[in-house]
């Protein structure tokens, strides 16, 4: 008995096994830095929506992975400290899976001398659900495998989980290095029928995220340079994103960067994006993949879209700091 996939989906399931990802991959991962690490939630002095939406192998057609997330970020003062709460909703569909996670943050931020601390956790419940093509073996062709009775035929499998994560940070003006793991409690999946049966288990793996920026003010006043990267590891295998993104007036922003695990080089990325107007900001991120996966799929295809606000009713000051950003 067995479960057959496309040459397609087997494609992007060997791919993602090369990239140690149970969990999606974000290239924007600069611009919404509270995505991977809890440290960085409600870091800044204002309200902060986004709408994110990946699809990645956009020439697969059916099964290509596609990520949507919308969350909201914000300070608030509790007797006096500073700390941030969020919330995070991610719908992630591959193959036969269709995810959504609710993930919910909070963090701490503490003033130090030359910059600031700041230690963040993350509760996610997550639902896990996989409705596949069932298919067995009978001599030279595949046929539905409806006389199996041990194979839920027609039925979606799902599951529900819970996971923690943890995070720190550094910040000062000039750059920040932050430290993250999810999936820490190695959170069960087991599989069950629309009638209830239990149908096969798997583990949530911690994944571990090291990322850092740094600021760099050029002889133009109107423009900086922040090259920025991040390491993705689940400790089996990882991944490596390392960007540099030119900002014009605080306004426009434009970069160029590169992906690589230790199997492949796995692709370059394209951001552009510009601030519409005092607070709403949107950016396009373009991964140009390469290898035999430029053959089939060339490119992946990243939308963000954020608004930050202060509850204040006037609202005119524009942030330089890289956490804005």
């Amino acid at each position: 008995m067995k479960c057959y996939f496309s040459f397609f989906i087997l494609l992007i399931l060997i791919n993602l096994a090369a990239k140690a990802q149970q969990e999606p991959l974000y290239s924007t991962y600069m611009l919404s830095k509270h995505l991977a690490n809890p440290g960085f939630v409600g870091s800044g002095n204002s309200v902060n929506a986004m709408f994110l939406n990946r699809t990645m192998f956009a020439g697969f057609g059916d099964g290509k992975p596609v990520t949507s997330v919308f969350g909201v970020e914000a300070p608030v003062d509790i007797l006096g400290a500073k700390n941030g709460l969020g919330l995070m909703i991610v719908s992630d569909k591959f193959g036969f899976y269709d995810n959504v996670d609710i993930d919910a943050k909070y963090a701490y931020h503490h003033p130090l001398s030359n910059g600031t601390l700041g230690m963040g956790v993350s509760f996610r419940v997550s639902n896990f659900s996989m409705n596949p093509n069932w298919t067995s073996s009978q001599g030279d062709f595949w046929e539905d495998a409806t006389s199996d009775l041990t194979v839920p035929v027609g039925s979606e499998l799902s599951t529900i989980t819970m996971g923690v994560g943890l995070g720190v940070y550094y910040e000062t003006s000039d750059y920040y290095l932050g430290l993250a793991a999810t999936n820490l409690n190695r959170s069960k999946h087991l599989y069950r029928t629309e009638n209830n049966e239990e149908y096969n288990s798997s583990y949530n793996v911690p994944h571990y995220y090291l990322s850092g920026a740094y600021n760099i003010e050029l002889p133009d006043p109107l423009f900086d340079l922040q090259p920025s990267f991040i390491l993705r590891s689940d400790l089996a295998g990882f991944t490596l994103d390392v960007n540099g993104t030119t900002y014009f007036k605080e306004k426009y922003w434009a970069g160029f960067g590169l992906r690589v695990s230790p199997l492949n080089f796995q692709a370059f990325n394209f951001l552009g994006g510009t601030e519409l107007f005092n607070g709403l900001k949107i950016s396009y991120m373009l991964d140009i993949n390469t290898g035999n996966m430029m053959l089939v799929a060339p490119t992946s295809h990243e939308i963000l879209v954020s608004y930050s606000f202060t509850i204040e009713t006037k609202r005119n000051q524009r942030y330089k700091s890289i956490r804005y950003l």
